[in-house]
């Protein structure tokens, strides 16, 4: 399927969110089952109802280059981190999509795109590497033609770990000249 893309993290010209789930999950309620947060892309799990703006802030991904601030970047599994500049622009593309959680940055409210779209793949041509008699991990992932009315989503069968997009939101972004990501034509990282 052409005009599919992995979302990347442009590195190391880009600066990352100094933000780990650990921050997210010491201020959880007790009645938040914390596998639900740990596996929060997989699961599908809101994260909203119990989220606490975090204050962080962007650090080099490489010690030996001093990294770019991103307008966005990706930050676990299936999210993106949009600076005020991308929210504004983005904001309602990602309507119906996923949820938009407030992270301060120097001042600054930024905010981490948790997406709960799945996207349906073509199961006969999906490959796995096996190891010992045993499936270890995608090989090959080919979505259906449904997707072609997605924006971005995410896949079960790779347990939404990663972004992916359509060609329609990689030109939206390149149309607001947005930095910060990579839009990887091979969907699988070997």
């Amino acid at each position: 399927m052409n005009n599919i893309f992995a979302i990347r993290k442009n590195l190391p010209d880009y600066q990352i969110l100094d933000l780990e789930l650990t921050d997210i999950t010491r201020h959880l309620p007790d009645s938040v089952d914390l596998d639900c947060v740990l596996d929060f892309s997989e699961l599908n799990t809101r994260l909203a109802p119990f989220w606490k703006t975090p204050e962080t802030r962007y650090i080099n991904s490489d010690s030996q280059k001093e990294g770019i601030t991103p307008d966005i970047s990706c930050w676990i599994d299936a999210t993106l981190v949009l600076s005020p500049k991308a929210y504004r622009l983005l904001k309602d593309s990602f309507e119906g999509l996923g949820e938009l959680l407030p992270v301060e940055v120097a001042g600054e409210v930024h905010y981490i795109f948790n997406c709960f779209t799945w996207a349906d793949v073509n199961e006969e041509t999906c490959l796995f590497n096996e190891e010992e008699g045993m499936q270890a991990g995608l090989k090959y992932l080919e979505f259906a033609s449904s997707v072609s009315d997605l924006l971005v989503f995410k896949a079960q069968i790779e347990y939404g770990l990663t972004l992916f997009c359509s060609g329609r939101f990689k030109e939206i972004v390149e149309s607001f000249e947005l930095t910060g990501i990579i839009f990887d034509e091979n969907l699988i990282i070997a």
